[in-house]
């Protein structure tokens, strides 16, 4: 869930999101809920990445919740408040094309080469140099995490930022 935008001390705008709060429209008919294993977890390895110097989602807290949580079995409910300087993956981009809102789309492209890559805007094909932009940041995340041996785990399009972060360890 995508609280809102906030702005840090140094001036640059992050995403607040709340993983585990329950369902959305993209739960894919997932209860949209998160055990505390899962999320301390991700707490550890965002920061992990972080002191490691890669790009990545900053977790805040883990908050456990008190409701229990059905997988295999049942487990202790929390969410995770993390930042990130966006939450747009490339599946934000997925799922407006497959809406067949091509006005959707292009409005999505705009608002991404305005907060990511503002010189796109300039190139003669501005959504070509958008798409160039992000396969660079997301090529060079990869690189990063293949010299500390990193793989993730659940690579798609709902885990992949546009701006080049690491989202969502597990």
């Amino acid at each position: 869930l995508l609280v809102g935008e906030l702005t840090d001390t140094e001036g640059r705008r992050r995403d607040l999101h709340l993983k585990g709060s329950g369902r959305t429209p993209f739960a894919r008919g997932g209860d949209g809920l998160a055990a505390v294993g899962p999320m301390l977890r991700e707490y550890v390895i965002s920061e992990a990445m972080h002191a490691l110097g890669i790009p990545t989602t900053r977790s805040l807290a883990v908050v456990a919740t008190g409701r229990p949580v059905q997988r295999e079995t049942v487990l202790s409910g929390a969410v995770l408040a993390r930042v990130a300087s966006s939450h747009l993956r490339v599946g934000s981009f997925q799922y407006a094309a497959a809406s067949g809102d091509f006005g959707l789309l292009r409005r999505l492209a705009d608002h991404a080469i305005a907060r990511h890559y503002p010189t796109a805007a300039h190139a003669e094909r501005p959504y070509l140099a958008l798409f160039d932009a992000v396969l660079a940041a997301q090529a060079s995340l990869v690189a990063r995490w293949m010299l500390v041996g990193f793989v993730h785990g659940v690579m798609n399009t709902d885990n992949m930022t546009i701006s080049g972060e690491t989202i969502d360890y597990g």
